[in-house]
Formats: C-alpha cells, sequence, structure tokens
C-alpha cells in the first residue's frame, strides 16, 4: 500500500488533501486538478523530502505497453500541478525540480485526522454487512465509501454520492434515498442526543467552535527598550519562550533557528504560517526599564490573521523565569491543548538575580551564533552568571552546551572539554532535573567521550520526552542512533528534528550526513546539495557531499567540491581530500599530503588520519592513530561503527579489539 493510499489525509501549507476522495482544498475551498497532476502530487507525497526520479514516475504513471510523449505529459502534469498550488518553478514552497532528474515534494506534510465535519456514515450497499462493521483506526476514522455495482464513490455531508463522472442512473435513484435517509437519522440523533457529529448542532445552534491548533510559532520578540544593546535580552526572551512552549507534547513548536529568520521582516502572518506550516504564531515585545520587565504578547491564527488573544505582563526582573512560564501557560490555554501533568508548565523556578539573568542571555546568545570564537565569550558569561548565582540552574546548562562545543570543534582537548562538560550538566540536573538542555548535554557527552551508549540514549530520550518540540535533542539522538548503525531510526529522527525547525542549516545539513552514515549516498547527495542552495558558504555539507561523491566513485566531482573547502580553510592539506587521492590512483599525492599531515604538531584528526592510511594500505599506521584516538577520546571515533573509511580494517583483529573495548559489536 502506497503510503498516501494508508493516511486519509494530509496537510501541507494551506492545502489539505483527501487522499481517499482524491480531493484537494485550499483554506477549506476545493481546488480543480485533473487526474493526471493529482496522480503526480500522491506519488510526491508518498515520500515527502525525497526525490522522485522522472524514471520512476514514468514507470508508476505510464505502463509500458502504451506509446505517449512521456517527457512533455510529464511536464505538462507538473505545470498543472504548480499552477493549482500557486507554486512557481524559480521559487519552489512545494515541488522542487531537479535538472535531469526528478521532483521533490519540500515542503512539511502531516497526516491529520478526518474533522468531525466529515465523518458521516456511508450508505450500505444491498446485500453489504451492517454499517457498524465499517472499518476505523480507532481514532481516527478512515473515508467511508458508497458502493455503486463495481465503483466506490465518496460519501459528502449531504450523504450523496458524488462522482465527478457518469454512472447508471438506475442504480443511483436506487441508493440515494437510502444515502439521505441514513445521513438524516444521524443528524437527528446527533442533535438530539447530545452528539455533535459533523458540527452539525454547533451550526444548527449558530455556534462557532475555535479552529484547532496543533503547531505554533514564536516570532523573535521585539525590543522596545531603544537600546541596542538590549537585543540580547529580547532575543534571549524568545529563547525562553520557545522552550517553555516545547515542554508541551501536544504541540508541535517551531524552533529558534528558524524562526530567527523573521526579526524585522515585513511578510504578512499567513505567509509566515504557511512556510513555517503552523497554525498560529505568537507575536511579543519586551521592554526593559532598570530592574522591571514588560512583556506583550499576541496569539495569531497564523492561516486567517484573526487575533485570537493578548495580554501584558509587567514584573521585577527577578522574577523573570516565572514570567516566562505564566505566557506560555496561558498561550497553551488559549490553544486549547489537553494538558498532561507534565504539561502544566506549573514549575516555580527560584528568583534570580537580574545581573545572572543577563549575563545567562549574553551567553546564549553567543552559543547561537555557531562561531568557535564566540565560545569563549559564552563560557565567560555564564562563569559570570553562577559567580553571583550559584544555583542558577540553566547557567549550568549553558556551561555544559560551551565545554561540548569545544569539544566538538576542537577548540580545546576531549579530555579537558568533555569532563567539564558533563560535571556541569549534572549540577544542573542536581538543581533541576526537568531541564531537557541538560539531559541533551549530558548525553552528547556520554555519547562521545564517555562511550556509555545506554546511558547516553537514555539522556537523549528523556530530553525528548521532557521537551519534545527540542529540534536539538532530536538532532543529537539522530546523530546517535546514526552512530550505532541504526539508520532507518535516525533518519525518522532527523526528519523530526527537521519538522521542528525546518529552516536550520544545521539540520539541513546533518539530514544528509545521516543519509551518507547509511549508505545511502544518492539521497545524501541530493540533501546535501539542498543544504549547500540554502548556505553555500557552509564547508560541512560541502565536506560530507565530497565524501558522498567518493564513495560513489565519483572521484572528479569530489576533488571538485574538497578543493573548495580546503581553500576555505586556509590552503592546507585536506585528510578527505588526501583519501580520494589515494582511492583513486594519485597514492604518491596523497603520501605527499599524508607526510605534511604528521609534520604538524598540533593535529589531532587521529581518526581521520587513521582512515587515509587504511587506504593507503599503512595498516600498522592506521592502528597507531587509532590508538591515539583512543587514548585522547577523539570526537570522530564514536563513529567507527559507521564511517567508510574504516572498511580495508574491519577484519583485522585488532579492529574487533578496539570495536570491543569501545562497547560496540
Amino acid at each position: 500500500m502506497n503510503t498516501t493510499q494508508a493516511k486519509t489525509r494530509v496537510r501541507f501549507g494551506v492545502f489539505e488533501l483527501d487522499v481517499c476522495a482524491g480531493e484537494l482544498r485550499k483554506s477549506g475551498l476545493k481546488i480543480k486538478l485533473q487526474p493526471q497532476p493529482l496522480q503526480v502530487l500522491l506519488l510526491l507525497l508518498e515520500r515527502p523530502g525525497e526525490v522522485f526520479t522522472r524514471e520512476e514516475l514514468r514507470q508508476k504513471l505510464w505502463q509500458a505497453d502504451i506509446f505517449v510523449d512521456f517527457e512533455r505529459s510529464l511536464n505538462k502534469a507538473v505545470v498543472k500541478l504548480r499552477e493549482s498550488l500557486g507554486d512557481s518553478a524559480q521559487s519552489p514552497r512545494y515541488i522542487e525540480t531537479l535538472p535531469r532528474l526528478g521532483y521533490r515534494f519540500i515542503a512539511a506534510v502531516e497526516e491529520i485526522d478526518r474533522s468531525p465535519t466529515e465523518v458521516l456514515p456511508a450508505p450500505p450497499a444491498l446485500g453489504d454487512k451492517d454499517l457498524s462493521e465499517v472499518r476505523g483506526d480507532g481514532e481516527t476514522p478512515l473515508a467511508l465509501f458508497g458502493q455503486a455495482g463495481d465503483h466506490s464513490y465518496p460519501v459528502g455531508e449531504t450523504g450523496a454520492l458524488e462522482t465527478g463522472g457518469t454512472r447508471d442512473d438506475s442504480r443511483q435513484k436506487r441508493r440515494y434515498p437510502l444515502a439521505l435517509t441514513t445521513a438524516a437519522l444521524v443528524a437527528i440523533a446527533a442533535f438530539l442526543f447530545g452528539l455533535n457529529v459533523g458540527g452539525w448542532r454547533d451550526r444548527l445552534l449558530n455556534r462557532t467552535r475555535p479552529a484547532q491548533i496543533q503547531s505554533i510559532a514564536v516570532l523573535p520578540v521585539q525590543n522596545l527598550s531603544g537600546d541596542p544593546n538590549q537585543e540580547y535580552f529580547a532575543d534571549g526572551m524568545t529563547d525562553e519562550l520557545i522552550t517553555d512552549l516545547a515542554k508541551i507534547g501536544s504541540l508541535r513548536v517551531i524552533s529558534r533557528t528558524s524562526v530567527m529568520r523573521y526579526k524585522g521582516t515585513r511578510e504578512s502572518l499567513p505567509q509566515i504560517g504557511r512556510e513555517l506550516n503552523v497554525d498560529a504564531i505568537v507575536e511579543g515585545s519586551v521592554m526593559r526599564s532598570g530592574d522591571r520587565v514588560r512583556i506583550t504578547a499576541r496569539l495569531v491564527q497564523a492561516p486567517t490573521d484573526k487575533h485570537l488573544w493578548a495580554e501584558t505582563y509587567e514584573r521585577d526582573l527577578r522574577d523573570i523565569l516565572g514570567l516566562q512560564s505564566e505566557v506560555a501557560r496561558d498561550i497553551s490555554g488559549e490553544v486549547r491543548v489537553k494538558l498532561t501533568r507534565q504539561d502544566q508548565l506549573n514549575r516555580s523556578p527560584h528568583p534570580v538575580d537580574p545581573t545572572a539573568y543577563e549575563a545567562y542571555l549574553r551567553g546564549r546568545y553567543e552559543l547561537t551564533r555557531q562561531d568557535p570564537k564566540l565560545f569563549k565569550e559564552a563560557l565567560a558569561q555564564f562563569q559570570r552568571a553562577l559567580e553571583i548565582d550559584p544555583v542558577f540552574a540553566p547557567a549550568y546548562s549553558g556551561l555544559a552546551d560551551t565545554y561540548n562545543l569545544f569539544g566538538n570543534y576542537g577548540v580545546i582537548a576531549p579530555k579537558e572539554a568533555f569532563p567539564r562538560a558533563e560535571a556541569a550538566a549534572r549540577k544542573s540536573l542536581e538543581l533541576d532535573d526537568t531541564l531537557a538542555e541538560a539531559h541533551a548535554s549530558l548525553g552528547f557527552a556520554k555519547h562521545h567521550y564517555d562511550w556509555d551508549w545506554s546511558g547516553a540514549e537514555s539522556e537523549y530520550k528523556r530530553a525528548i520526552e521532557l521537551s519534545p518540540s527540542y529540534a536539538v535533542a532530536h538532532l543529537r539522538y539522530a546523530e546517535f542512533l546514526s552512530t550505532v548503525a541504526r539508520h532507518d531510526e535516525a533518519l525518522k529522527e532527523i526528519r523530526r528534528g527537521q519538522e521542528l525547525d525546518p529552516l536550520s542549516r544545521v539540520i539541513g545539513s546533518n539530514v544528509g550526513r545521516v543519509l551518507f552514515y547509511g549508505r545511502r549516498y544518492d539521497q545524501a547527495i541530493q540533501e546535501l546539495r539542498a543544504a549547500l542552495n540554502l548556505d553555500p558558504n557552509n564547508t560541512h555539507p560541502r565536506l560530507n557531499l565530497g565524501r558522498a561523491y567518493e564513495q560513489k566513485g565519483m572521484f572528479t566531482e569530489a576533488v571538485q567540491e574538497l578543493k573548495v573547502v580546503q581553500a576555505s580553510l586556509g590552503g592546507g592539506p585536506l585528510i578527505a581530500l588526501s583519501h580520494v587521492y589515494a582511492v583513486s590512483g594519485k597514492r604518491n599525492l596523497a603520501k605527499q599530503m599524508l607526510t605534511e599531515l604528521e609534520a604538524e604538531p598540533d593535529n589531532t584528526n587521529w581518526f581521520f588520519i587513521a582512515g587515509l592510511c587504511a587506504a593507503l594500505d599503512e595498516k600498522d599506521q592506521a592502528f597507531k592513530y587509532l590508538s591515539n584516538a583512543y587514548d585522547n577520546h577523539d570526537f570522530f571515533l564514536s563513529f567507527i561503527l559507521v564511517d567508510p573509511y574504516m572498511d580495508p580494517l574491519r577484519s583485522d583483529p585488532r579492529f574487533q579489539d578496539l570495536m570491543r573495548r569501545l562497547g560496540l559489536p
């Protein structure tokens, strides 16, 4: 069964597609869509985010014994589909063209429950089983069909059969009264006995039900203080509101990276809602005067720009954490989500010194800029916050994140960075064990330094449990799953992170890396190209793109990409480029670059140099560097199970012994 066929209805942007009925609606209005464009749409929705090649489309849409001008027919179908979606080939929101390759559906897609207005019993055909035996999935009723001869037709709100084509009139006359009778009885029973099937009782009583809100974005809080130096404070408030709302398990909350793009934007809220695929948007402003702070928050229904709620809060800065929780609690009440006990956001955070909180926000601001040159400033700010308030748990969590990044980026040695990160994370959790960020930080240190695989997984899962919309936790857990070769789970997890942070360059790049380690090189290349389209100067996706090309045997393309990386890093020897030379027959050039790498006094890339030695058949030298990687807890040693650089060494008993010491199969 196709993915789309297994779903009753899917939503993307302002569109909803009833898969069973083959109906496309835009903001509730039915859109005319011809059969062939509809089939193309259904196929693309089977694998959102992945490429459907033109050959795949040909095989699925045109039988082998039917002779048509396939290229022209497919192009025409896609043009018609784009017209119906209001999409553009030059600036696509839904369907991306990959020249000479195929198409990809790039918008976020979610399966949605059928609303009660569409759940009506099907009129049973003569001789059919009792209506009560119509199959459903337990919670979301499946699309119901009335049977008319050998054809199935969807049942509309009136109970009439909607065919959109010709049929046997005598059959229609026999079944139409029965359909009306069934629908009428259900409507009367629902009204009299307090049911609300189809929302008819609300409509008859002229009541309007509130729109259901399942997803939300917090736009960057505006700084109304008149002081540009307070911008970090407004950004920090944005982060904290997102963090609090992300704890609500029944609400999908877009992450900071994606919403910050809209800082100072003039785009309309409906447009932003479509781009982020959310039901509602929170706008806010903050004004700080001395130790007093005023926050204004407004909740808006994204598709309609309808004002739902607004409130102004004013507090002493010492109570800022409590104020953030109060705003989040009020918003959650307005979106009418069913909160669990964990979702209640009723914690009572201790009052924090305003100066400590200011230092904490400055530290977080520096970290979010993802520049290793600024990590030391972030560290200084977190340390300052803790000097002022030694029991401020979020500052310890920030400290842990900073040391983890030190170890990840090689700012300081792993043996210095990760134990400090772990100690800070544990202290944070000792003060407040509900901090998802601290659990994720502890998991990161356990994963990449302690090689405590089960402990790391427990911490990542706990972080996601506490904050289901915390995209960073999904990203780190996906990386963990990838390193232990659970590739399908890893891809699912990174896609979830991408849903929560659709504009994140980091997550977009890591989708490609997850596919790379899963040896799905064609898909990895497509994702990494897409990441580079968003950020051409980002060396990480380009590095992995070069490695993927190498594994495909596309050495010319690999060298081309890796030389760009080499130039951006200053032109020194690049291990990945040397590796391509080694496996493509240019061994002398690769050996020359290895000599240069070994001559560098501060080179700590033990794991990757071991991979280069393996490609040059210098196994003894390779295991020497792997021993150094083990002794120094090289960050990348945690990828040893899945990295293709290790393939020439896997049958060696020394490799098996190393895997045993790492606790890997």
